[in-house]
């Protein structure tokens, strides 16, 4: 795997107040890692009034919708670049928004997507979601989205190690984030399974993860948790500890727990009120990026 670096931050927004939170971070990040900001407004063709939906037809129309977009998305990159120095540029695209954000994302290569997200709940969780999962679903790099207002940074990043072998791939992304933040790393070893093997198989990948964080001086602290709510424990042990940025694979496979309540990134962006970074899976690597995290694990 290349090495995860962030030299370029793509900011969706609707101009929300989240939109808002997660622009902060990103400026504050962008000034930590000498990063670039884009700043992206997606139009939707489709209107709501009222009960109705409405599809304009005027060309002039959204013409105008653009242009007022754009001059408003220019003194917000001409206010943060006199405010933090920071380098960024603004685009206003027409389209659904995720696979918009997607295509802009993979095109020009960026190193991350941070987005505020709304959250959402019941029906239309499941049927529906957020604009902000449908872009998690299919990005091609990790996506950190943000509800409330945080203070800027992470120092308490929570990282759950699960049984399967792609749970580790987002280890060195973890690592990156924690060294240029300075952030503590909470290694949370998780499975619903009860049997003795695998229970043991789990503390030896916790202990794995462990030694790599120690090689690179990283600080962390590590637990285990053999429950059945993956999503609840890791919430309640984000909240119990002071976490402020979860840490999760995005992995779409399906498996009966999925198919019942969604896939756990989904649960975790739209029910998680701390920041979420998502990790995209990597079929063809399937231990972990890191060279000490590639060899076979005591136990698989």
């Amino acid at each position: 795997m290349e090495k995860f670096g962030i030299k370029k931050i793509l900011v969706p927004t609707d101009f929300s107040e989240t939109a808002a939170n997660a622009l902060r971070q990103a400026i504050y990040l962008a000034k930590l890692n000498k990063a670039d900001i884009k700043l992206l407004h997606v139009v939707n063709p489709v209107y709501t009034t009222g009960s109705e939906l409405t599809l304009p037809y005027s060309q002039s129309f959204f013409n105008k919708i653009k242009r007022d977009v754009a001059t408003h998305l220019k003194k917000i990159a001409a206010d943060v670049k006199e405010a933090a120095g920071c380098k960024i540029s603004c685009d206003v695209k027409m389209g659904n928004v995720g696979e918009v954000v997607n295509f802009i994302s993979k095109k020009e290569k960026f190193d991350l997507v941070l987005m505020g997200t709304h959250g959402t709940s019941g029906v239309k969780e499941f049927f529906v979601g957020s604009n902000a999962y449908k872009v998690v679903h299919n990005a091609s790099c990790p996506v950190i989205t943000v509800q409330r207002k945080t203070k800027s940074g992470f120092k308490n990043i929570i990282l759950p190690i699960r049984l399967g072998l792609h749970s580790r791939q987002k280890v060195d992304y973890v690592v990156e984030l924690a060294k240029i933040y300075g952030a503590t790393v909470h290694i949370v070893g998780f499975t619903d399974l009860k049997s003795s093997n695998k229970k043991d198989k789990l503390k030896n990948y916790v202990k794995q993860v462990e030694k790599y964080l120690k090689k690179l001086k990283i600080d962390f602290k590590s637990t285990t948790i053999f429950e059945d709510n993956f999503t609840k424990e890791i919430l309640d042990y984000a909240k119990k500890n002071k976490g402020d940025l979860i840490s999760v694979m995005n992995n779409n496979r399906l498996s009966l727990d999925n198919l019942l309540k969604g896939p756990f990134a989904k649960q975790f962006v739209n029910h998680s009120d701390i920041p979420v970074m998502s990790v995209p899976l990597k079929e063809n690597d399937e231990m972990g990026f890191s060279p000490y995290l590639s060899g076979q694990m005591p136990g698989d």
